[in-house]
């Protein structure tokens, strides 16, 4: 009881800031879950031939995260040395655009194109956003606090794709991107709105940096250097899963748009949004390295198991064991990266490690489709690289410090 007491007053004392940024993150990427659903068969009306289609979903993939590499970079440096609300607000305006462009697609060109949006905007948007919620998070709750903030894109996804499924089939494909374009726009006004509260609070609540010692500045080099070595490999196995998972269900398991949207909904985002809390609060009580330690030697060998699945129900039930279990770890390193970093570097870290992520993403998502192409109908050997992908990251994880 002490300690729900003590988060409830932490959330209290920095509500403003918290609250708005969860709001803002939950629409933008309610909005972004509404399309997915529908665009593998948008490119299929452009490409008929199977081959074709799964080239492009992991060409659109692979330019998306190199997009966002570059942009990262920019939104780390900008982050960290103007308002972080400025920097945001620069991202948001590259958030329309992109779905403008998916539904006026006249061809597969455009759909890449509009990736390359997406890539500017979360590029430049993730790191002095997530550095503005991890300024005002206090120190004794930080796992757990993450945790929360992490809901806010990841509830968001349970209900969109199947919403997005459901209007693609029963009005028309294109209709839920409308939704999107009019969602993003209400998120750049909605963040007009309120970005002087937004700078004022957080300001105000800026954690005390008493542990920003010489040693750990000397050290946190080294530990971000292990960071963004096992979010490359990290970002590799997702990358790799990515296409082959969207290819899976549409060839192997013949899902509609409806059925696509369910199996997100369900065998990615509601475990997700259920590994949070307890992966805080185990982070917070274990330790960050353990959890991710763990969470990791669950998770990657269950990836495994997907090209086994005969039904949907059973895939979705494989995905959803996988994402638990793998997502227990997501607060931990957030947080992890906020106690190497301190005050003045966050955006730094945030967008450096989330770069490091975007390198494996570039390579994976083309990998997977090479793989996928290669050895059909045999689907094992790209979801075996995924889970391979996944496991390189424990040594890097290993030789950090627990503390």
């Amino acid at each position: 009881m002490e300690k729900l007491s003590r988060l409830r007053e932490n959330l209290l004392d920095f509500g403003a800031t918290f609250i708005l940024l969860w709001i803002i993150m939950f629409i933008i990427v309610f909005s972004d879950s509404l399309s997915w659903p529908a665009v593998p068969y948008l490119i299929r009306e452009f490409l008929s031939e199977e081959p074709a289609v799964v080239a492009v979903l992991g060409l659109s993939l692979s330019i998306f995260n190199s997009t966002k590499i570059v942009a990262n970079i920019l939104g780390a440096l900008l982050g960290d040395k103007v308002d972080r609300s400025l920097v945001v607000l620069l991202a948001l305006l590259f958030f329309p655009a992109s779905f403008a462009l998916l539904l006026f697609a006249r061809d597969h060109i455009w759909i890449i194109g509009s990736y390359i949006l997406f890539g500017i905007f979360y590029g430049i948007l993730a790191p002095p956003l997530n550095a503005m919620v991890a300024s005002s998070i206090p120190g004794g709750s930080r796992g757990t606090l993450f945790g929360i903030f992490n809901l806010s894109w990841i509830v968001s996804q349970i209900p969109a794709p199947i919403i997005g499924g459901l209007l693609s089939k029963t009005i028309f494909l294109r209709f839920p991107l409308i939704l999107s374009l009019a969602l993003s726009l209400f998120t750049l006004i909605l963040f007009i709105v309120f970005r002087g509260t937004l700078r004022n609070t957080a300001a105000q609540h800026r954690p005390n940096p008493s542990y920003e010692t010489k040693d750990l500045t000397e050290l946190s080099s080294r530990r971000l250097l292990l960071l963004c070595s096992a979010q490359l490999f990290s970002g590799l196995g997702s990358g790799v899963l990515s296409p082959i998972t969207t290819a899976y269900l549409i060839y192997a398991l013949k899902t509609t748009t409806a059925e696509m949207g369910l199996a997100y909904s369900l065998g990615w985002a509601l475990a997700t949004a259920f590994a949070q809390i307890p992966g805080g609060k185990l982070s917070d009580k274990l330790g960050y390295k353990r959890v991710i330690v763990v969470s990791t030697l669950i998770s990657s060998p269950l990836v495994l198991l997907l090209p086994f699945s005969r039904t949907l129900e059973h895939f979705i039930l494989i995905a959803a064991l996988s994402c638990f279990s793998g997502n227990l770890a997501s607060p931990a390193f957030s947080a992890y990266i906020t106690v190497l970093m301190g005050e003045k570097k966050l955006s730094k870290g945030f967008g450096l490690t989330s770069a490091s992520f975007g390198v494996g993403s570039i390579v994976g998502p083309i990998a997977g489709s090479f793989l996928w192409t290669t050895f059909q109908p045999n689907y094992l050997p790209p979801f075996a690289m995924s889970s391979i992908s996944f496991l390189l990251t424990l040594p890097f994880i290993a030789t950090l410090k627990e503390k």
